[in-house]
């Protein structure tokens, strides 16, 4: 996860959600899989609503990868994303986690997202089905 720490810019967005909804896709001796409908709210360079469903791999050891597909509203303008990154466990029932995120928009006002490169890094408490993040445009 060090490896990354110098390849942060600005923080471009916070996030704060919720899981709304999952469903378990799969047992087995690799994990877990499963997926999480999250709401949640974006502020920062921007302001907007956001749902998203993110397609997780819980490990045995703790760890995960997870991807995720995700649609913003900013007022009338739609951002829609796609990330891909992993998590640990940091405790019982959190996870730290990190990735990156890619941006598309239509929208003249956030155009400047289809340029920038996300990198997210956040935690998640399971107990209570929520989450914390940082959206830094990657230098």
């Amino acid at each position: 996860m060090q490896s990354q720490q110098q390849t942060k810019g600005e923080v471009i967005a916070e996030l704060r959600g919720k899981t709304d909804s999952f469903s378990i896709k799969d047992i087995s001796s690799s994990g877990v899989k499963m997926e999480n409908n999250d709401i949640g709210q974006i502020t920062g360079k921007y302001q907007a609503n956001f749902m998203e469903t993110i397609s997780i791999h819980m490990k045995p050891d703790g760890t995960s990868e997870w991807e995720g597909k995700g649609v913003q509203m900013a007022g009338q303008d739609m951002v829609v994303t796609t990330s891909k990154g992993h998590g640990h466990q940091t405790g019982p029932g959190t996870i730290a986690f990190e990735g990156d995120v890619h941006f598309m928009t239509q929208s003249p006002r956030l155009s400047w997202l289809n340029n920038t490169k996300g990198w997210i890094d956040g935690t998640a408490n399971q107990a209570e089905q929520s989450f914390t993040a940082k959206v830094y445009a990657k230098k």
